[in-house]
């Protein structure tokens, strides 16, 4: 029996229902054995709604070539018994639904996962609907993860634990410097061989290679290089302040332009990118992290801060033009057979 997620939103005619039959259309073409639902929490705000479904969702799965299956569904309210049955729970935006969670199904509204998708009245469908694509899309690749997969998060934690704090900062010294005395490496070395680590990896435990020799060799490269290696490996980049904890991959490169003066000619730099950092996460618990080595903060060096955290400080650079996000292990869109959600 398949297992089941549940979409909540506020009427269960816009954003629950995209969410649902766009998960379950990826869910089937990755052979899953998951089904969506959807309900509503506040189904009595849609009194004016029209028809079972909102148009804008239909439109935009009919974009995708999805015919919608529940279109002549109505709209249906969420109940103890729907969220019980239910192994995982979305609510698509936490500052709309964890209220409407704890005034009417106490105790569920810290046991649910929550998004920030925007209803119509805050975000036209153009901006709500590719978020939410990129969400449930994020989640299906996850829910269909192989076991090598999740070999990449314990492999980038044991370094940041063996180096964060114990290794200094220096420009154009990549892993050899980590035999030095005192160890120095700059920003693009340290994400190199956090994303070499783990490729290698996943490889030792795949039957066949995920990564081939010259992926991983194209890692070790300078920081704008990397990531226009990376995105044109995969096909993926977010650019700007779409760079926010909700729609960053799980272990998201990020490259910065942050100036640094005549050094920064030494290789091409199109997009002018200065600075790489890397998202990590915590094996115990997933909790994502940002590691970086860097030379303009005390104490300098290799330093692990929470996502959040990294985000806030950041913030001045991110923005068009100044940031731009890849995923180092999603699927190659040059690979033949690779899976592309």
């Amino acid at each position: 029996m398949a297992r089941t997620v549940l979409f909540l939103c506020t009427g269960n005619y816009y954003r629950s229902r995209y969410a649902e039959e766009l998960f379950n259309h990826l869910a089937r073409r990755a052979g899953l054995d998951w089904e969506a639902t959807s309900h509503a929490l506040a189904i009595e705000r849609g009194k004016d709604n029209i028809g079972p479904m909102a148009r804008q969702t239909i439109d935009a799965l009919t974009i995708d070539g999805i015919a919608p299956i529940g279109v002549s569904r109505m709209p249906a309210p969420c109940t103890h018994d729907a969220l019980e049955a239910s192994e995982m729970v979305v609510a698509v935006k936490e500052a709309e639904h964890r209220a409407l969670l704890t005034e009417r199904f106490p105790g569920w509204e810290d046991r649910v996962t929550y998004w920030h998708v925007h209803d119509i009245d805050v975000a036209r469908p153009d901006e709500a609907l590719p978020e939410l694509k990129a969400h449930v899309a994020r989640l299906v690749c996850e829910l269909a993860e192989p076991p090598h997969v999740k070999l990449i998060a314990p492999a980038m934690w044991q370094l940041v634990e063996r180096y964060a704090g114990r290794v200094g900062y220096k420009g154009g010294v990549k892993s050899e410097g980590l035999s030095r005395d005192p160890p120095v490496i700059d920003c693009s070395g340290w994400a190199a061989l956090l994303l070499s680590s783990a490729m290698q990896a996943m490889n030792d435990a795949s039957e066949s290679n995920v990564f081939n020799a010259e992926e991983i060799a194209a890692i070790s490269t300078w920081s704008d290089r990397m990531i226009e290696v990376i995105e044109t490996r995969t096909g993926f980049i977010l650019e700007g302040d779409r760079i926010n904890l909700e729609s960053l991959p799980r272990f998201a490169t990020i490259g910065l332009r942050q100036g640094g003066g005549a050094w920064a000619a030494n290789h091409p730099r199109p997009r002018g990118i200065t600075h790489v950092v890397q998202v990590v996460r915590r094996p115990d618990d997933g909790a994502p992290f940002v590691t970086e080595s860097q030379g303009w903060a005390t104490p300098y060096g290799i330093r692990l801060l929470p996502l959040a955290d990294w985000l806030d400080i950041s913030r001045a650079w991110l923005k068009s033009g100044e940031a731009w996000a890849v995923d180092p292990f999603a699927p190659g869109v040059h690979r033949a057979g690779a899976a592309s959600y």
